[in-house]
């Protein structure tokens, strides 16, 4: 059997536990070889930091598969993260003609708590959803999910409007999705739609704000999949992984900029074993 092979394109932060600071480290511990194209380089990632240093590399998006593409290398899954511009996202569409046969997994990275990440525009909603109506799955959070159907982003939701949401996401050309980090009045839920079916899975929830949580749960869920696991049990094993990793997080009141995933990789592994086994 041959290896499965995962292409994740977004920004790399040195300093802040993200995009593929995470996916790169989580992917590969999963067994997968994981080829990284960064779209820029920051020296922190832009959430309650000041003065980071941005360094953008999206014209090297193309050449670089072109690269690939003429060594043979082939991709069974392409990961996408925070692209941060429309552009960056025509040179991405651009790789996904390249590489049509490769799942496609977009996290559409651009907002939190119904606020725009720093330097994300307008016209970028539009440019990222032509991404999510290509993808195998797509993975927005509340607030981008918000953005990406037109709905109005409120911190507690009930079951009626979510399911409102769900309906206008798929509307719009996306298949199949998974909407994080939605808070209720009676706790935590992800919703998970596919073929005109809405389930809610509970989640844990933890007082405080977790940044990159959203990065570690998109990251387990690829490495899941591109191990064989079907869509049900990747997203158990990326919920519980994830969970996991913000408890030991909560418990360091410093470390506020990202969650302590290279704590928990252990667990992870131990996860993934548990269900392979149980697949077999």
């Amino acid at each position: 059997m041959k290896d499965c092979k995962v292409l994740t394109i977004q920004d790399y932060s040195s300093f802040g536990q993200c995009s593929l600071s995470v996916a790169l480290p989580i992917i590969s511990a999963m067994g997968i070889e994981t080829i990284s194209l960064p779209i820029a380089l920051l020296s922190t990632h832009t959430s309650g930091f000041e003065g980071y240093t941005y360094v953008d590399l999206k014209d090297n998006v193309i050449p670089a598969v072109n690269h690939y593409k003429s060594l043979g290398l082939n991709f069974d899954y392409i990961y996408l993260g925070y692209l941060g511009a429309s552009e960056t996202v025509k040179a991405v569409n651009e790789v996904r003609k390249l590489y049509p046969d490769a799942q496609l997994i977009v996290d559409p990275a651009m907002a939190e708590n119904g606020q725009f990440y720093d330097g994300i525009t307008e016209d970028f909603v539009e440019s990222i959803a032509t991404l999510c109506k290509k993808s195998y799955i797509a993975l927005p959070n509340l607030s981008e999910a918000c953005l990406l159907s037109g709905a109005e982003y409120s911190r507690i939701q009930t079951k009626e409007s979510v399911l409102s949401i769900c309906r206008h996401l798929a509307k719009t050309g996306i298949k199949r999705f998974v909407i994080t980090g939605i808070r209720m009045q009676d706790g935590m839920r992800l919703a998970y739609y596919d073929n005109d079916n809405v389930k809610f899975i509970d989640t844990q929830e933890v007082k405080g704000d977790f940044l990159g949580s959203g990065d570690v749960f998109a990251s387990v869920l690829v490495g899941a999949l591109a191990n064989n696991l079907d869509l049900s049990q990747s997203l158990d094993l990326a919920i519980k992984y994830t969970q996991r990793t913000i408890e030991i997080t909560s418990q360091d009141k410093e470390h506020w900029y990202g969650l302590k995933f290279e704590k928990t990789i252990p667990y992870l592994l131990t996860l993934l074993n548990q269900a392979k086994t149980l697949d077999k």
